[in-house]
């Protein structure tokens, strides 16, 4: 029998392997990961032989999990990423606020050309970078492609507003 939830990996200290915990939660009796130094009774998750090397660490994975046969922990049996779908929001006040807002999962990334801390806020080439690289994004062509036009429109107020943009 298997069992479904949602886990991240951490690399194991001793044995460089992969790792993960859950702890079954009294009401409910749903498996739910956990961090390692959780104070719930939890129970280690190691990966199956054909998942190594597959997955990353610091990834919220969907999991399928088979008890061990001494019941001392569970064997992932197959694992994909987590997606979430993208919320952008692009917020304009003329001579003060630009920018475009991208919520996903608990990421933020915010394109701010005006008053961006660092380079990476203010760059269209940077955020897209970025959300290239991320493996938990839903529909990631069409997020990039909407965020590019919402970018462009940004620009195109600054410009009209009396600011100079670098393109």
């Amino acid at each position: 029998m298997t069992e479904k939830t949602q886990i991240k990996f951490v690399k194991s200290k001793e044995t460089d392997e992969l790792i993960s915990f859950v702890s079954r939660l009294p009401k409910t009796k749903k498996l739910n990961g956990v961090r390692e130094n959780s104070q719930f009774g939890k129970k280690i998750c190691v990966l199956a032989e054909h998942l190594k090397g597959i997955i990353q660490t610091d990834v919220l994975y969907d999991v399928e999990l088979k008890a061990m046969y001494n019941k001392n922990g569970y064997i992932v049996v197959s694992a994909t990423p987590a997606l979430f779908e993208a919320q952008m929001e692009t917020i304009i006040v003329p001579k003060a606020v630009y920018k475009v807002n991208i919520v996903f999962g608990y990421k933020h990334v915010i394109f701010d050309p005006k008053d961006g801390k660092s380079p990476s806020y203010r760059s269209i080439d940077a955020i897209i970078e970025l959300l290239n690289e991320r493996v938990d994004l839903k529909h990631k062509e069409e997020v990039i492609t909407d965020f590019k036009k919402r970018a462009q429109l940004i620009l195109n107020q600054m410009k009209v507003d009396g600011y100079i943009v670098k393109q």
